[in-house]
């Protein structure tokens, strides 16, 4: 019943988007804009690259009825998020059947991926009025960015980093929610701009004590989550500027079962992160562009499995130096040269102290030889003492038939290394390492994979897109955790401080896994009336994974078969309404019914949510109250292991808007 009421209800807001999009008059309706597409490190449109690509304004963030950016990610096209506790505790995004180490996210291009662990890289050290815009790249990105860029990337582009010119004014904007379980949520920031001189920043708080859990240990999903960022630009010179930025993360939440599916789980944890940014940019001339970043890092994570345990203590650095020159070499081809070097390092009580160097040199250039016709090829020289040398190739390609038909294909080489949880995790832990933990190998291999896709754009008016793609990954050395006994795991180890007779989730290198797919996206934007605006998209993606191993894994088995997400927000100058919807059908897991330390069954195998949120104006275009419900036909599911979701949560609160 629940998978019929959630397929009627995306299908009808489908048809509903494509009518509304058709009928709107042409002269009316707001054109899907060809927006550029910073993450390409060649300034092209998104029509140009030949990958699949979503981009989502800034100016539209404050529309989708969530509370946190990961919350955003999870209703957005042809994005799978695994999600753990409430508004935004913690979060895996994967994209094409990845595991959720094989997505790279990136803050104006600079990872922020975390050294030690991906269950990180959902903590996004940025305030939402911060955003210029989010741009979803499917499809592989290690010719870009290097390692991790497997499923695709994710880049957040900020208002005083991006190359774009905004005209000189003043923004604020903040939302206070109140509801349920003791939530408070604050949604605050600001941007402005005054003759060269740009400052944005703000922060975003969510604080909860939380609903009972439906465990044997009981408990509350409480959460304590706040993000702090500032960040400023100034040009120096009509052709120099400088930008810089500070932000600081701070997250204290429940992780029952996060991790384990343990019946005495009752783990706490505690993560920090101070992200600090700089970036000199240099205009030669309107054809040349020279730019320099640097990103340093200091997180912490302090991890306590049951109050008596042994915490699990990390302290975690990241430098990263980045440089790039792009030039315009005629009206038919454009060049980017860059490279970097980083260094990711860890001190753990349990995982030991580990340093790791990388380098990467890198060319990526766009070739326009006729009309239509965009080819852009990558080429990346990769270093890592994780791994070596690898030369990671990429081509795109697109073409435009006709007037509202483009068709394009891509093919590229990936790889990711093994993080310092996968290769480390419990290896020097204090004491004897509970059963169902995840245990590390240090000689673990990277990844690598070969992709290729196709696809189509199709725009039959200027408020309606359709885009459909069929991808392809053939994958060698796929890390991910199977489950052993501790006797396997000595004898493949050696390490002392296992139980013989317990059971662990053991990292390995698996066979070949090959994944192949559909994704479908449409997206919509129109003027139905004086006054009245809508925006909508909606996802649809089949997975199939083929593992020639035949071993269960920890991750990949979470891989939704068919997801379905959409969100729909109707504008007015008196009233706003959104929706959004995620739809997923994935195999069922299950632990051994005749065990007593597990939990009976730990992965809800087919599940519909819906957020809903209405917002009428006090004073139009500057002061709203609004209601709005989470979860709103209170469905009962957990996204990874025994972490189990929020119910029903209802909210009331006011958003306010004042700009000069």
């Amino acid at each position: 019943m629940l998978s019929i009421r959630a397929t009627a209800t995306l299908l009808g807001s489908l048809f509903t988007l494509s009518a509304l999009a058709q009928t709107a008059p042409a002269d009316s309706a707001r054109a899907l804009r060809e927006v550029t597409v910073y993450g390409s490190r060649l300034g092209q449109s998104a029509g140009q690259t030949g990958r699949a690509v979503t981009v989502v304004p800034g100016s539209r963030l404050n529309e989708y009825p969530v509370l946190s950016l990961d919350d955003l990610l999870r209703v957005l096209p042809a994005l799978e998020v695994q999600s753990r506790g409430s508004f935004g505790a913690q979060a895996d995004v994967t994209m094409r059947g990845s595991t959720f180490t094989q997505v790279l996210l990136l803050l104006d291009g600079m990872r922020l991926n975390d050294p030690l662990t991906g269950h990180f890289a959902g903590y996004l050290p940025i305030s939402p009025a911060e955003i210029e815009q989010i741009e979803i790249v499917r499809g592989p990105g290690a010719a870009l960015y290097g390692p991790d860029a497997v499923g695709g990337f994710i880049n957040i582009v900020t208002k005083t980093f991006a190359a774009t010119h905004r005209p000189d004014g003043t923004q604020l904007a903040a939302t206070f929610q109140s509801g349920e379980y003791g939530l408070k949520s604050t949604n605050l920031g600001f941007y402005g701009q005054e003759k060269g001189l740009r400052l944005a920043g703000g922060l975003l708080n969510n604080t909860a004590s939380g609903q009972l859990l439906d465990a044997p240990g009981g408990g509350r999903n409480d959460v304590k989550l706040n993000t702090y960022s500032l960040s400023g630009a100034y040009d120096i010179t009509p052709k120099l500027s400088a930008a810089a930025r500070a932000s600081f993360d701070r997250r204290d939440f429940n992780a029952q079962n996060y991790y384990t599916t343990n019946l005495g789980d009752r783990a706490r944890e505690t993560f920090t992160r101070d992200w600090y940014q700089g970036q000199l940019r240099y205009e030669w001339s309107t054809k040349a562009r020279t730019e320099l970043q640097i990103v340093g890092t200091s997180s912490t994570d302090y991890y306590v499995y049951t109050p008596t345990s042994v915490p699990s203590d990390h302290l975690m650095h990241y430098l990263n130096v980045q440089g790039q020159h792009q030039l315009q070499i005629s009206p038919k081809l454009r060049a980017t040269l860059g490279g970097q070097a980083d260094r990711r390092a860890v001190q753990s009580n349990d995982r030991g102290d580990h340093a790791v160097w990388h380098t990467g040199a890198f060319a990526v250039a766009a070739l326009a030889p006729t009309p239509g016709l965009n080819v852009t090829g990558a080429l990346r020289l990769d270093h890592d003492q994780a791994y070596g040398t690898e030369l990671v190739p990429q081509l795109n390609a697109s073409q435009q038939l006709g007037e509202h038909l483009t068709v394009r294909g891509a093919l590229g080489k990936a790889i990711r290394a093994a993080n310092f949880t996968e290769q480390y995790n419990s290896n020097v832990r204090p004491g004897i390492t509970p059963a169902g933990f995840n245990v590390g190998d240090p000689n673990l291999a990277a990844e690598r994979t070969f992709n290729y896709e196709g696809g189509l754009d199709y725009q039959p008016t200027p408020a309606l897109l359709v885009r459909a793609t069929y991808f392809h990954r053939d994958g060698r050395n796929l890390i991910d955790y199977v489950a052993q006994s501790g006797a396997q795991v000595i004898a493949a180890t050696g390490l002392a401080n296992l139980n013989p007779n317990s059971s662990y989730r053991f990292a390995q290198n698996l066979f070949d896994v090959t994944t192949q797919g559909v994704e479908t996206e449409v997206q919509a934007q129109a003027q139905l009336a004086a006054g009245l605006r809508l925006n909508g998209n909606l996802g649809y993606t089949y997975v199939n994974l083929d593992n020639r191993s035949g071993v269960e894994s920890q991750y990949l088995s979470n891989v939704a078969r068919h997801l379905a997400t959409g969100a729909l927000s109707l504008t007015h100058r008196r009233a706003n309404f959104a929706f959004s919807g995620v739809f997923k059908q994935r195999a069922a897991q299950q632990t051994d019914p005749a065990s007593t330390t597990a939990l009976p069954s730990v992965l809800t195998p087919t599940y519909a949510v819906f957020n809903v949120r209405l917002e009428v104006a006090l004073l139009p275009g500057r002061l709203w109250v609004l209601g709005q419900v989470q979860n709103l036909f209170d469905a009962r599911y957990a996204d990874l292991l025994g972490a189990q979701m929020p119910r029903r949560w209802s909210m009331l609160g006011a958003r306010l808007a004042l700009g000069k």
